[in-house]
């Protein structure tokens, strides 16, 4: 990797990340962020390999990886760099809930980052001995507030040996040793409280010490506690210099304006462009920096891509269509759009949007996917023959599963794996049919659980339109869309099933084509 990495991200924030990627000999790009001159004093280092860009502005980027072209503006001038990949590593800004609970600062009220600052000790002359903690009650936690609020109450129970009362209403424990560590909790004498139908009365007095009143749900004991400290969550949000960067950047975000969408394909460290990376520290539930580095090094690993998309300059009139429904930010504006290689994920959306058809994908060419329904079809003539067009990282594990469990369906099944269901256009599903389908199964991932963020929600609005056509001929059901997972493959099998055994009771006949 000819290029630096450039690091978007305060000395204290990317410190682990920039040594590690130093150990392994890549070249470095810090871009701190603004307001960094006293950071970067503090800091007081110049490694070998690391160029410090500050203070630094990213106007815009270009290229794809391994050769992304940055423009910044840097003491009132312009400067370009060339880098191999980007990393935002900026940690997010925390905000205590003390108006959602009634509560204001105080010496027996403090935030969780406090907590941390203060070692979970005391301040001299003062005990700990009853602590409330409040996780989760009036918002939904994080996974990492939860760990962290999970770690306080260990630490004041190993080595304070207070009292420790965790207020929780849905405890998120979905992350990497999350649970384990609730265990261990309970194990040390921590106290859940879990609410579900009801809250705890809180109320704060003058000199700021809290008192609770509430009603224990599971033995329906009316409780009171007035604690020596209460600990409040935090919510999480990213600061704005990463919100700019997600804006210069095309990047999808969360509902929290994080640059990582609520999707599970893009954990741990992906976003929606290829080479552009996320360190946990600038996510809700970011790992540590050791960590953070170790799935960076591995996801920074070059990669072949055969099965990028090209556009055929004889057949494009410019609509830019590609360049807007592409998920990945892979095509480009030159003198027309063109492809980056290197950043395309070879969905097949952008081919199947595209009005000239002026797009090819090596595999997702329509005598391609004939001859794999052809070459699938198996030789018997059983019927209800149906063909399913599955998303590979989906539906296509999913019927695997099921038929290697011995589901039976009672019908001859034809598998057609695409990479995302949003290359399927309606010329597909009809050469189905053409085939010999009596009916055509369309299996998608789960609303935002696709990799190419709306790739379900294409497919769903062409099949919806080829089902109007058929239901214009009287063919009404030969056709089904259904959202499915990879670990799902019991409610698959049941979904073929069913739609073998209508195909079965309707006793199909031929389908004609859309010109017929």
């Amino acid at each position: 990797m000819t290029h630096p990495v450039c690091i978007f991200g305060t000395p204290a924030d990317s410190r682990e990340i920039v040594d590690v990627f130093l150990e392994q000999g890549r070249r470095v790009l810090l871009v701190p962020g603004p307001d960094a001159e006293a950071a970067l004093a503090r800091d007081g280092r110049r490694a070998a390999g690391l160029e410090v860009l500050a203070p630094a502005r990213l106007l815009a980027c270009g290229g794809g990886p391994g050769e992304f072209d940055l423009t910044f503006t840097a003491a009132d001038a312009v400067v370009r760099r060339r880098v191999s990949a980007l990393v935002l590593a900026h940690r997010p800004e925390r905000h205590p809930h003390y108006a959602s609970y009634g509560l204001r600062p105080a010496p027996a009220v403090l935030p969780a980052a406090r907590l941390v600052e203060m070692d979970c000790r005391p301040p001299a002359g003062t005990a700990w001995n009853e602590v409330a903690i409040l996780n989760g009650l009036q918002s939904e936690s994080s996974p990492r507030a939860t760990g962290e609020l999970l770690q306080i109450a260990l630490r004041l129970r190993r080595e304070m040996r207070a009292r420790c009362h965790l207020f929780t209403r849905n405890l998120k424990v979905a992350a990497d040793g999350l649970e384990a560590l609730a265990r261990d909790a309970r194990t040390a004498g921590v106290v859940f409280h879990k609410f579900t139908h009801s809250a705890p009365v809180i109320r704060q007095d003058e000199d700021g010490r809290a008192h609770f009143a509430f009603t224990d749900e599971i033995t329906g004991l009316e409780l009171r506690l007035a604690p020596d400290l209460v600990v409040v969550d935090e919510a999480f949000e990213p600061p704005a210099v990463v919100r700019e960067l997600a804006r210069t950047l095309e990047l999808e975000t969360d509902a929290a304006g994080f640059p990582q969408a609520d999707n599970v394909h893009r954990l741990p460290v992906f976003t929606n462009r290829r080479g552009v990376l996320i360190a946990g520290a600038a996510l809700p539930c970011g790992a540590a920096g050791a960590a953070d580095a170790s799935h960076l090094l591995l996801a920074l690993r070059p990669e072949s891509n055969p099965t990028a998309a090209q556009i055929d300059p004889g057949r494009c009139v410019r609509c830019l269509t590609c360049y807007r429904v592409c998920p990945y930010r892979a095509v480009s504006l030159a003198h027309r759009p063109e492809v980056q290689p290197a950043a395309c994920e070879g969905c097949g959306i952008c081919r199947a949007e595209c009005p000239r058809q002026a797009i090819r994908i090596p595999g997702l060419e329509p005598a391609d996917i004939r001859g794999l329904i052809a070459a699938e079809r198996p030789a018997s003539g059983r019927r209800p023959r149906l063909t399913v067009f599955a998303c590979a990282r989906s539906g296509g594990p999913a019927v695997r599963s099921a038929a290697a469990a011995g589901t039976s369906w009672e019908a001859q099944v034809t598998v057609v794996e695409v990479p995302c269901a949003g290359s399927l256009s309606r010329d597909f599903i009809h050469s189905a049919f053409d085939l010999g389908a009596d009916g055509v199964l369309v299996l998608t991932c789960h609303d935002e659980n696709c990799h190419s963020r709306t790739g379900n929600r294409l497919a769903r609005s062409r099949v919806a339109q080829t089902q109007a056509f058929l239901d214009g001929c009287g063919l009404t059901g030969r056709l089904v869309l259904r959202t499915t997972a990879a670990n799902m493959p019991a409610e698959t099998g049941r979904t073929l099933a069913e739609l073998a055994a209508q195909l079965t009771a309707t006793e199909p006949g031929p389908v004609p084509g859309p010109a017929d």
